[in-house]
């Protein structure tokens, strides 16, 4: 019975000239060999359990973009990395895939999801060099790392990436990973996701990309800020045609149509002429954004589905934009220092904001003047001195602010400037600060002259009244903040001594109007029994403004019809 077994262990037996040695390392190579074997299973099988935790739905998933609503709840614009139009694999030329199979993964279309010949290469390199920069990702090894956020470089990440990329390619087949992956990916200049890219940068489809176009595109994937067309046009050239080249050197073109490639004209859009309705392509959104940033965690705007509830009027803040444009656009054309107009239109009671605008055009100068810029108040910083003196019990004399000022003092009045929210340091001489002296924004003055007409009371501005989730949760309520600055009886006084200075008419007996002058600027207020707007008229670079009194005439009108539209 134990013959054949004992044959059989005969025939394993290694042959009787085998040396010692040899037997040895034979014996320590299988058991490291099975050793191996086993770890490298229990590895695997660690890796598989963790990567199962993974919702691989998720690659096909765009989060919902965050809604900023105007005040009539109507929407105002789509804000978020993830505001963009999917497309389908339908929809992508044969150039723009054969571009982007070329420069990022010429075997996609053959190995599983992990290039073992390229992880090969890379490691070595990396042996070699000891810089660990190689690594070898795959299309579908970037759509993991996209989709689940794994920016780390550790073995354990890189494993867990591997794991998740095998899953993700018996899931998905090819044509779906790569649309999954051009539908995510970011192009630079706020572009997430070839659609977005090809609208903003050429202002076409997808479907409508030229081979050109498409190799440039291709281009910005490994460097979205420094490769692209807007921020360094030479570089993306360069880019674009890199990938033309090794298009040519692997046979998908042909010399002449690289050529013809590099020589077709681009068609790239302006970068002053994208469409304004683009992620925080105006005054107010990007104030709406640093609101939001403020009282809400990072990790909410990011998952996306939120609706924004602003205080924005959607209609007053159109009718301001065009009443802007035609003053200024004449103006302003080829005129190296343009004149700018910011404006504030608040709410006196709750302090909601219902309109901004920051500058003469978004697109050319996004810089928000009526938030970021101080400017000499000069001669309507008056009505606070008479304010001031009112609350003391003292009497302002009109036209003299010198003589007001010294009633009550600089340290008295300087303790109301604060409290009046305009906080900037003025000049050391005592005159001057009577005249005007002192700084502030757009919408710091805006917020002060609304408690002269609100019965000496300042509530704190804002510009989000609520946020809730995608389901409808609420995630934010605006709490309205109101502070007593001077008495009531001080506040009517000085509204009743400024309607009666009005040089233009009213519709009412309870407007005041006030047009000053500064350095070089002027300030143009208008305000009644429930909101107050403020516009700055000036350049950048302080210059005299010309026909100023004719401009702030016309500006002091529209303020009227500002006014109404806004009730």
């Amino acid at each position: 019975m134990n013959k054949p077994s004992r044959e059989r262990k005969k025939r394993l037996k290694l042959p009787d000239w085998t040396p010692g040695w040899l037997r040895v390392l034979l014996k320590i190579g299988f058991r490291l060999t099975l050793i191996g074997t086993i770890l490298f299973t229990l590895v695997a099988l660690f890796y598989y359990y963790l990567a199962s935790q993974y919702d691989l739905d998720e690659v096909a998933k765009v989060t919902e973009p965050n809604l900023v609503l105007a005040q009539d709840e109507t929407e105002l614009a789509a804000i978020g990395a993830d505001s963009r139009r999917l497309i389908e694999y339908t929809e992508l030329p044969p150039h723009l895939i054969e571009a982007l199979l070329t420069r990022e993964d010429d075997r996609f279309r053959s190995h599983i999801g992990i290039d073992f010949i390229g992880l090969g290469r890379a490691t070595l390199k990396n042996i070699t060099t000891m810089s660990y920069q190689e690594g070898a990702s795959t299309i579908s090894m970037q759509l993991t790392k996209n989709t689940y956020d794994n920016k780390s470089k550790s073995i354990h990440r890189k494993l867990l990436e591997i794991a998740i990329t095998l899953r993700l390619e018996a899931k998905y087949d090819k044509d779906e990973i790569l649309t999954h992956y051009l539908n995510r990916i970011y192009f630079g200049s706020g572009c997430h996701g070839i659609e977005e890219a090809s609208n903003t940068y050429f202002g076409v489809t997808t479907s409508q990309l030229t081979l050109g176009q498409s190799a440039l595109l291709v281009g910005i994937i490994r460097g979205p800020h420094i490769f692209s067309p807007f921020n360094n046009l030479e570089n993306a050239i360069l880019q674009r045609d890199e990938v033309l080249d090794r298009m040519c050197i692997t046979g998908k073109l042909s010399t002449q149509q690289r050529d013809d490639a590099k020589n077709a004209p681009l068609n790239l859009v302006e970068k002053t002429k994208q469409k304004s309705s683009t992620t925080s392509s105006n005054y107010a959104i990007t104030s709406i954004r640093r609101h939001q940033q403020q009282i809400i965690d990072t990790s909410e705007i990011a998952e996306g589905g939120l609706r924004i509830h602003s205080t924005i009027n959607k209609k007053l803040t159109s009718t301001i934009t065009s009443d802007i444009k035609k003053l200024t656009s004449n103006i302003n054309e080829n005129n190296p220092t343009p004149l700018q107009v910011a404006v504030v239109l608040l709410e006196n009671k709750t302090g909601a904001i219902r309109s901004i605008i920051g500058g003469s055009d978004y697109i050319k100068y996004p810089y928000n003047r009526a938030l970021d810029s101080k400017q000499e108040l000069g001669e309507a910083f008056t009505p606070f001195l008479y304010l001031a003196t009112l609350d003391r019990g003292k009497i302002p004399l009109k036209d003299k602010p010198i003589i007001t000022g010294q009633k009550i003092g600089t340290k008295d009045l300087l303790g109301y400037c604060s409290r009046f929210g305009i906080t900037h340091k003025p000049s050391e001489n005592p005159s001057d600060l009577y005249r005007g002296s002192i700084y502030a924004s757009p919408l710091q003055l805006a917020n002060a002259y609304s408690i002269i007409q609100n019965g000496g009371t300042l509530a704190e501005s804002y510009f989000i009244e609520s946020i809730t989730s995608s389901t409808s949760a609420p995630l934010f309520t605006q709490e309205h903040y109101k502070k007593e600055t001077v008495s009531a009886g001080a506040a009517l006084n000085c509204r009743n001594m400024l309607i009666k200075s009005n040089k233009l008419p009213t519709p009412d007996k309870q407007t005041i109007l006030l047009t000053a002058f500064a350095y070089k600027h002027a300030w143009i207020i208008a305000s009644n029994n429930t909101h107050t707007a403020v516009i700055w008229l000036g350049h950048d670079l302080p210059k005299t403004i010309p026909n100023k009194t004719q401009h702030c005439q016309n500006l002091t009108k529209n303020m009227l019809k500002w006014l109404k539209l806004a009730e």
